[in-house]
């Protein structure tokens, strides 16, 4: 299921998943993702459901509404794409595309060259394909191990993350765990509060054998293996 992350600066406010086709942003209360900010517009942009795509369309709004930066008056939207509402920021996420491999274009003709490279590609894929788990050392936990078989695995104290944690101070959403084809990496939601070995995580860092990831007052230690 698709969703956003609300965030304001760097802080992850919650996630959002998105059920319906048509989601209205703005600061009032009968938006489906209200924002109490006076330089939000009452009714400041909406999401909208077209085919296969989802949209982000500008309600005509004071202070405009932007992706990646970029001021839009229409816009689709990608995997990670950022949508910025003032000082707020909703961070798109497709699981799906996330974990769907890169369209090919054109017609591919395999030389001998090719071939060998392509047999060496799925040998070192076949070496990355342990799974990767997670499991709790310090904190309370509600399960011994998780195994992390999904594209994005979230860590949080929302009852809605794969992984929840306590903590009062821990963020709803508090860091991520991204499973790509060349491997694990940790992805901090919050800049610099995911700890890995110790080292304040300020955007995404690899994940090795035996590496301990602190989010907050929980500690896990990460292990790749194979599936049973």
């Amino acid at each position: 299921m698709p969703k956003f992350l609300l965030k304001f600066n760097a802080a992850v406010i919650k996630e959002i998943p998105i059920t319906k086709d048509i989601i209205t942003i703005g600061r009032k209360e009968d938006n489906d993702i209200p924002i109490d900010n006076p330089a939000v517009s009452g009714h400041h942009c909406k999401i909208r459901l077209e085919g296969d795509t989802y949209f982000v369309e500008d309600l005509n709004s004071t202070n405009g509404t932007f992706v990646n930066e970029k001021k839009v008056v229409k816009a689709g939207l990608k995997h990670n794409d950022v949508i910025g509402v003032v000082k707020h920021a909703l961070v798109f996420f497709d699981e799906k595309a996330a974990a769907a491999p890169p369209a090919a274009e054109g017609t591919v003709v395999l030389t001998a060259a090719s071939s060998q490279a392509m047999a060496e590609a799925a040998a070192a894929g076949a070496k990355t394909a342990n799974v990767g788990i997670l499991r709790g050392t310090t904190g309370v936990v509600d399960k011994p191990e998780y195994i992390l078989n999904g594209a994005s695995t979230y860590i949080g104290k929302s009852d809605k993350v794969q992984i929840p944690i306590k903590g009062m101070f821990t963020p709803e959403v508090a860091a991520m765990i991204a499973r790509r084809p060349e491997g694990y990496f940790l992805c901090a939601l919050q800049a610099g509060y995911p700890k890995l070995n110790g080292l304040p995580v300020q955007e995404k860092a690899p994940l090795n054998q035996g590496d301990q990831i602190e989010v907050g007052g929980t500690v896990f230690q990460f292990s790749l293996e194979t599936p049973k």
